[in-house]
């Protein structure tokens, strides 16, 4: 697994790449973490369009971040491909993660979220 932040006027965001197993998890739990550390942006976006495998440990790990994502009232998007946003449907996890096939519809989506 890979991580990258970029600071972007709109939002912040993570792009994170590769699989997020078992092994991955307390990397990827980190790399969450850091993006609503310091309060930097109240809009972020989680680029996941780069992973190959999301398992339980990752699915977790996201519930959480939406949980704590909606505790300090950041703004937040799931861009995914298939091997993401699957799991995250299947899980039912869609009903409190936003979600978007692109990063640039994430975009979109935040600043609708944002102003709604």
């Amino acid at each position: 697994m890979a991580v990258e932040f970029a600071p972007d006027a709109d939002a912040t965001v993570g792009r994170i790449s590769g699989d997020i197993d078992v092994l991955a998890a307390p990397s990827f739990a980190l790399a969450l973490a850091h993006l609503t550390d310091g309060g930097s942006s109240s809009r972020i976006i989680v680029d996941m369009t780069a992973v190959d495998f999301v398992g339980t440990s990752g699915l977790s790990i996201l519930s959480e971040f939406a949980e704590s994502a909606r505790r300090q009232h950041i703004t937040w998007v799931l861009a995914g491909n298939r091997a993401v946003l699957r799991p995250v449907e299947a899980m039912g996890l869609d009903a409190m993660i936003p979600t978007c096939r692109t990063v640039r519809d994430a975009f979109d989506r935040v600043e609708k979220i944002a102003h709604s």
